[in-house]
């Protein structure tokens, strides 16, 4: 059975990826920050196929202790998606101190800690893989979103170097870039959107198992996924 570890996936992209890599024989560790949450997962999804640990990837030492929980039953990692991921929209000038933090932390400090600490599971594997939820905000400037794109142009930045540098080990490396999925993302936010134009997070799940079921040979660098009306 594949193993995947996926990060922030007791909603949206996260909760229908898990589920659909569940469909297909993967056994899913399933990282989120909210107990209460993933217990709700696992009582939705069962067992067989799903393991659940607490874990802020904005703190190293969590995310250390979490992958050493995980080495206790696990030597291998098959999968890696880097989901989990905060966004506020503000002006320049509106933007917090603590919103530009969280946001870097979150959406770029914590896949770097993830996958860091993760690449010893990885090199096990005979098919490595990882694949990064980035954003059309990770190659296009929008406005109200300093802190956002910021961290997103800096994920796909990164996924970038990670390719090159991990090809000679047979690691994958692919950037999946989305426009606006309807998800509770849109929810904190004082703007109104017509959420009825986003993507639906399952088609985000299907692109990503697709991709995930490539030979190994091959590599989808990255593929970009919008509404048929375009941006918002």
């Amino acid at each position: 059975m594949n193993i995947a570890l996926v990060t922030g996936t007791t909603k949206g992209i996260g909760y229908s990826v898990a589920e659909q890599l569940m469909q297909n024989n993967f056994l899913i560790l399933a990282l989120a920050r909210n107990r209460e949450r993933l217990d709700a997962m696992q009582s939705a999804l069962g067992s067989e196929r799903l393991e659940t640990y607490t874990c802020d990837v904005t703190d190293p030492d969590q995310v250390s202790r979490t992958f050493e929980d995980i080495g206790r039953k696990h030597a291998r990692i098959d999968l890696l998606i880097n989901n989990a991921g905060v966004g506020y929209f503000e002006s320049l000038q509106s933007t917090t101190r603590v919103h530009w933090e969280d946001t870097i932390r979150t959406n770029l400090s914590g896949p770097f800690y993830v996958t860091q600490r993760c690449l010893p599971f990885l090199r096990k594997s005979e098919r490595p893989h990882i694949i990064n939820i980035c954003s059309t905000a990770s190659r296009k400037g929008f406005p109200n979103c300093s802190a956002y794109a910021a961290s997103k142009f800096g994920l796909y930045g990164m996924t970038e170097v990670w390719r090159e540098e991990l090809r000679s080990e047979g690691i994958r490396v692919t950037a999946v870039i989305p426009g606006p999925v309807n998800t509770p993302f849109w929810q904190s936010f004082q703007h109104s959107f017509d959420t009825a134009r986003m993507i639906a997070p399952e088609q985000v799940a299907r692109a990503i198992l697709w991709i995930a079921g490539q030979s190994s040979g091959s590599v989808i660098d990255e593929i970009t996924l919008k509404p048929v009306t375009g941006d918002l």
